[in-house]
């Protein structure tokens, strides 16, 4: 059961699933078929548990939540319907393996040149990142009360069909539409981790029958200037562009240098990245329409 199914990350694992041949249910607040409308936040419990009841899955994936809006908005995505849905799992599946896509705004920054690994301790810049956190440590919980449940901490999520939530999805749509990137501070160093990639390592996290560590990175290792990448689908487009960066609060300018330390993830599952930096800004620009 993939949770979240209608979203950026969630539709690029189901059609990963799909093409794999694997059964799955993809259940999203905001699509109806072929997704089954599910909001996790303001659902009634009785009404979660016989979704989860009727399909019995050996593997929940969480991809839901929320990326912008108030703190309201944020707490209800990213904590309250993991809750919702960890308590229903444990009554309904409690066999299923969880698998919860963290973030990794939970880390916050570092400093420059080094890499995070899952030891790091989380500093989350923001409200964003702190219910992020919130979230994940609430199935880091239940794992360490003996469910099997992993947290895929990602990291900057870019690729075809982007949303204007990430970087390169505001990038494209004011290309396209008025030659005017606004922005916030360029000058941020983040690990850029293709959709399709993110896609293989959960359904490698699913798919696996050995036990895993509680929490694993997702990235590519590789931390980009937000300014090159920019710069990147500017040269893409071959059009005229100004860039208007927008002043950032203190606590988000702080977070200045991500990069992901991808060993854990590459040791027990041989995961590791396949399309670069370059394929990726490629392909979004090819799919803008």
């Amino acid at each position: 059961m993939v949770f979240g199914a209608g979203g950026f990350l969630g539709a690029r694992i189901c059609a990963l699933l799909a093409e794999r041949g694997v059964a799955y249910r993809g259940l999203s607040r905001s699509r109806g078929e072929p997704h089954r409308l599910c909001d996790l936040a303001a659902m009634h419990p009785y009404a979660l548990d016989t979704q989860i009841g009727m399909y019995k899955p050996t593997v929940i994936v969480n991809a839901a939540g929320a990326t912008l809006g108030d703190v309201a908005t944020l707490v209800r995505a990213n904590v309250i319907a993991v809750e919702a849905l960890l308590a229903s799992a444990h009554d309904n599946a409690s066999h299923a393996r969880f698998v919860q896509l963290g973030s990794a705004a939970e880390y916050g920054g570092a400093p420059q040149g080094t890499s995070q690994d899952e030891q790091a301790e989380p500093r989350p810049a923001g409200p964003y990142g702190l219910t992020k956190l919130a979230g994940s440590e609430l199935v880091l919980r239940a794992q360490r009360h003996g469910a099997d449940a992993v947290v895929l901490r990602v990291f900057d999520v870019i690729g075809p069909d982007a949303p204007e939530s990430t970087l390169t999805g505001r990038v494209i749509r004011d290309l396209r539409s008025r030659h005017t990137i606004e922005a916030g501070s360029l000058d941020v160093w983040r690990d850029f981790v293709d959709v399709r990639d993110v896609a293989e390592a959960v359904l490698a996290v699913a798919l696996t029958g050995t036990k895993l560590p509680p929490v694993l990175n997702v990235g590519t290792g590789r931390a980009s200037l937000a300014r090159d990448v920019a710069g990147q689908l500017f040269e893409l487009s071959g059009q005229p562009a100004r860039i208007v960066e927008e002043a950032q609060p203190d606590t988000v300018r702080g977070a200045t240098w991500q990069q992901a330390d991808t060993g854990l993830i590459a040791e027990h599952l041989g995961w590791s990245p396949k399309i670069s930096l370059e394929q990726s800004l490629a392909d979004s620009w090819a799919s803008r329409g």
